[in-house]
């Protein structure tokens, strides 16, 4: 049995020497060249468009009515009474920069009534410019 094992060994270094048949190399693979890892784009929650006269309706007609003459139903509780937006003696002193900040930072900061809240916290700088624009447009004189 020594000498049949010796034998096989033996029969098998020489096939493998001799250029015999071997089993086949694995093929080789091309390389794939590795492709960035695509993340995912985030969701994007839409978002409604600013509306300043749906805005002006909503919180500052509570005082200046939503005919802009100050008498909203707030109005009548109120010493000194809100600015009435179609009284032309308003718009003399009034620009867009004076209507932004009295409406960002509040009436006392600015000189005027400290019944005008601040609503620079729930408006931001683009709202508050939406929101003189409507104001400025339906209400100041045209020259």
């Amino acid at each position: 049995m020594r000498t049949l094992l010796m034998s096989l060994a033996l029969a098998t270094s020489l096939v493998a020497c001799s250029g015999g048949e071997t089993a086949p190399e694995p093929e080789a693979k091309p390389e794939v060249e590795a492709k960035p890892e695509v993340k995912p784009e985030p969701k994007v929650e839409a978002v409604a468009a600013f509306d300043a006269k749906a805005e002006f309706e909503k919180t500052c007609s509570t005082c200046h009515g939503t005919s802009g003459l100050g008498d909203g139903p707030a109005a009548a509780a109120l010493n000194p009474k809100p600015a009435s937006f179609a009284d032309a003696s308003f718009w003399e002193a009034a620009t867009d920069e004076s209507l932004h900040a009295v409406i960002k930072t509040g009436g006392a900061a600015n000189g005027k009534s400290p019944l005008m809240a601040p609503y620079g916290g729930m408006y931001d700088d683009a709202q508050i410019t939406q929101i003189v624009g409507y104001i400025t447009d339906t209400w100041k004189p045209k020259s």
